[in-house]
């Protein structure tokens, strides 16, 4: 059986969406680079993934947008009652804001990561304005929290992976997008996000909510619950997908 730890070192880009695995040609075995150093690194642009491996049942829950006052402290007093750990996908702006909710945050032991400084399409911008966006949150993150994010995820999901994904990388920030979704943006109430949500979790899903919304805050401990009962594990993106440039097999040309 393949571990995990063999499996993430095997991971590397997909330029979609979803669990990734080395391009490689038919019959082709996957080969370490210490075991043929004339097989060069592949110049991957990001470490993207909408979904991880699911081992041992786990998934990750992740809230975008905060932190914000009156709701990302009802999100932290639910997982803190069940002692879960998650990853908070926080928007630099609001970082500056209120840093000492967001230290409440990485103090609780939640995985904090980066989601832009102003919430804009970065897929509509130039480099240097996304450059920018990426620098100033994991600046002001690291200034309130004193952590450095590991994973950036696009506002709207709008990147362009090909031509823009160098510029996470060179700060070391993997790509995380979901692959469940229940829009509680739209605010269509908080039994509709429950079920929503658990009907679509699978192993090694990354589910989609925002510390942003009273809904999503109301919905918080009964789909913690429900998700619990079907007995999945809760994880962190580094858990569940590992260091986002680590270790990872390349193929022959």
């Amino acid at each position: 059986m393949l571990k995990r730890a063999d499996f993430i070192r095997m991971t590397t880009l997909g330029l979609g969406a979803g669990v990734f695995l080395p391009s490689m040609a038919k019959g082709q075995e996957p080969i370490r680079p210490d075991e043929d150093k004339t097989q060069p690194l592949p110049q991957t642009k990001a470490h993207l993934a909408s979904s991880g491996p699911g081992f041992n049942n786990r998934i990750a829950l992740t809230f975008d947008d905060g932190p914000t006052p009156g709701v990302t402290e009802i999100v932290l007093k639910e997982l803190d009652k069940r002692a879960l750990k998650v990853t908070f996908f926080m928007i630099g702006h609001n970082v500056r804001l209120y840093p000492a909710l967001a230290k409440e945050v990485a103090d609780a032991g939640h995985e904090i990561a980066n989601h832009s400084y102003t919430h804009p399409a970065l897929s509509s911008l130039s480099e240097e304005r996304v450059n920018d966006e990426l620098q100033k949150t994991q600046d002001v993150i690291h200034e309130a929290t004193g952590k450095v994010p590991a994973w950036f995820r696009p506002p709207y999901g709008a990147f362009r992976v090909k031509d823009q994904g160098h510029i996470p990388r060179s700060k070391s920030l993997g790509v995380v997008l979901w692959s469940v979704d229940p829009r509680d943006w739209s605010k269509p109430g908080a039994g509709s996000i429950v079920q929503r949500v658990v009907s679509t979790t699978v192993p090694g899903s990354i589910i989609l909510l925002h510390d942003l919304h009273s809904q999503t805050a109301e919905a918080a401990g009964t789909l913690l619950d429900l998700l619990m009962e079907k007995n999945y594990n809760f994880a962190s993106m580094s858990h569940l997908l590992g260091e986002p440039y680590g270790e990872f097999y390349v193929a022959n040309s």
